[in-house]
């Protein structure tokens, strides 16, 4: 492998700036090929320098929630998402076969792990993935009002938070707790302005989890209080229906293999 000295990484960042003077899809090319080419030549010092680009700060201390300091990649998976493996079967078959390295990472002052995972491009270039985790959380909240409404973090999203709270593609959606909120907090103003009510649930009686980006999310489905573990559902906001019942980790399993296969 070679070195990558200052000099060479003074220079890479002033080669990865797109030049929006010319046409998108050259420097597109360009730039992806070359940020896959930094990783080749250059091993772990390459990809920590590609992580950094994104405003991860590799880093690893005492207070690394994950002691996998100078393991090999697949090991370190195996050490950190073994309680998964049943969960997440798919997503962890492949997750091993195209594992690069795996970075324990700083943002923001909080802890996160790097999956670089081999991937390649919509035109079959090879090309990489992010995939980053939180750090462990045993007790994930909710908002005050999704308490006041008797919900409580479900017991999927407590298991995927043990290990990671957040986990999934840098630019592609996390599930993390963070984004737990019941659905009536945005909408039950909104139907009661416009005057209308869903014919088989409630607004309150979801609880989103991952949004589309374009006002449909999955969300956690309950019938009752006593629910521990609603299955999921998707709704979306133009017909305001619900569909496509599946338990969380079914969900979470598809959603993550689909971030790290090729692109079509």
């Amino acid at each position: 492998m070679e070195q990558l000295n200052d000099l060479i990484r003074a220079q890479l960042k002033r080669d990865l700036i797109r030049d929006r003077a010319l046409p998108f899809e050259p420097e597109f090319h360009r730039t992806t090929d070359l940020e896959r080419s930094i990783l080749d030549r250059f091993g772990r010092p390459g990809a920590e320098f590609i992580i950094s680009q994104y405003d991860l700060v590799p880093s690893f201390d005492a207070t690394c929630p994950w002691q996998i300091e100078g393991m090999e990649a697949i090991d370190a998976v195996e050490q950190v998402l073994s309680p998964l493996r049943r969960l997440l079967p798919e997503f962890l078959t492949t997750l091993e076969e195209r594992i690069r390295w795996v970075v324990p990472v700083r943002s923001e002052g909080a802890w996160k792990l790097v999956y670089l995972v081999d991937r390649a491009l919509y035109d079959g270039r090879p090309y990489y993935e992010l995939i980053v985790g939180g750090a462990p959380n045993p007790t994930p909240r909710l908002s005050e009002r999704a308490e006041a409404m008797g919900w409580i973090v479900p017991q999927s999203m407590r298991e995927l938070c043990m290990v990671h709270d957040g986990l999934g593609a840098l630019e592609g959606g996390m599930l993390a707790s963070r984004n737990l909120v019941d659905l009536g907090e945005l909408m039950d103003p909104i139907a009661k302005e416009q005057g209308f009510l869903p014919d088989d649930y409630q607004f309150q009686d979801l609880l989103e989890f991952c949004s589309d980006g374009a006002g449909n999310c999955q969300a956690f489905h309950r019938h009752s209080r006593d629910d521990a573990d609603p299955l999921t559902v998707d709704w979306d906001h133009e017909t305001r229906e619900i569909s496509g019942e599946m338990p969380f980790f079914e969900f979470a399993d598809e959603r993550l293999l689909g971030q790290i296969l090729d692109e079509e």
